[in-house]
């Protein structure tokens, strides 16, 4: 009897345990499918809207932007998306191709990065660079932007988005003053590039002088006399670094430190990840404070 009693107790308190745990409030289901072409628009537009949105990136991280092909499956989620998020520029060639052949514009609100900037007279925008992410104010428009796109296609969802918003403005705010403080200081003033003109964004905003082989196509071979007055430059001015985009050969930058003397030091344009840093759940604002520390010690920071 005494057994039965306990075993009677025992169920009792697992029907209340399960009466209890059935009462909570189930987690809602995402409210919208946000459709991103590049990592550092996936990562904002995810901090913005948390749970209530299904945020899904065309190019993974590992692929290189300017050579991304379409995949069948990738035609599924745009047609189901209720917001388009792209950089525009031009450096998603295919996708415009694509939404005026699918008429998403009628399906899917369509959010391009650059195009808000402009009609925002965002000043610095620069017509041949669409590296735009790496200006840490522009980032905040764009935030802004998926607040107010996502409260209208969720209005259920706007004290939300708005409180999320804020929190991810603040941190871009934090970072930024960080990067204008910790840069204020350095010995040299000079980034010199063994590679393609990625960072103008992020060295105009900080008032470093950026100086590359080439110009924003990655393709672009350097001129044999590019090369040349780029090592004569290094050494009048005895600067210790040269730099090249991490998902990229450093091949030109080896030849520049070998004629120089100069370190080699890597910087991140922010969209690509390596396998290591998937696994350890890095992200875009990582990838920048990342490059914070690699530009403080390139350019000799107090």
């Amino acid at each position: 009897m005494t057994v039965n009693r306990g075993g009677r107790f025992v169920s009792m308190l697992l029907t209340l345990a399960l009466m209890l745990f059935s009462s909570q409030k189930a987690p809602a289901k995402p409210r919208l499918r946000v459709v991103t072409t590049i990592l550092p628009l996936t990562d904002l537009a995810r901090a913005v809207a948390g749970q209530r949105a299904e945020v899904r990136q065309l190019i993974p991280a590992s692929a290189e932007i300017h050579h991304f092909q379409l995949r069948p499956s990738d035609l599924k989620l745009l047609t189901g998306a209720d917001l388009l998020l792209a950089v525009g520029g031009g450096l998603e060639p295919w996708l415009d191709r694509l939404e005026k052949a699918l008429s998403l514009d009628k399906k899917a609100r369509s959010l391009k990065f650059l195009d808000h900037l402009r009609s925002e007279g965002f000043p610095a925008v620069r017509p041949d660079d669409p590296h735009i992410w790496l200006d840490l104010e522009a980032d905040q428009h764009l935030v802004r932007a998926l607040i107010r796109e996502m409260s209208e296609l969720d209005p259920e969802g706007e004290e939300l988005y708005a409180e999320r918003g804020q929190l991810l403005l603040s941190e871009l705010k934090a970072l930024d003053e960080r990067y204008r403080r910790e840069l204020s200081s350095c010995r040299h003033q000079e980034i010199i590039l063994a590679g393609h003109q990625a960072f103008a964004y992020l060295t105009a905003r900080y008032g470093l002088t950026l100086i590359s082989l080439t110009g924003p196509q990655p393709e672009a071979q350097p001129a044999a006399r590019k090369l040349h007055e780029i090592i004569n430059l290094i050494k009048e001015k005895q600067i210790k670094a040269v730099f090249y985009e991490s998902s990229q050969p450093p091949d030109f930058a080896r030849i520049v430190a070998r004629e120089t003397g100069a370190d080699l030091f890597s910087l991140s344009a922010g969209v690509n990840l390596t396998a290591a840093q998937v696994r350890t759940g890095k992200g875009f604002l990582d990838l920048m404070r990342d490059n914070l520390l690699v530009l403080k010690k390139a350019l000799n920071c107090e």
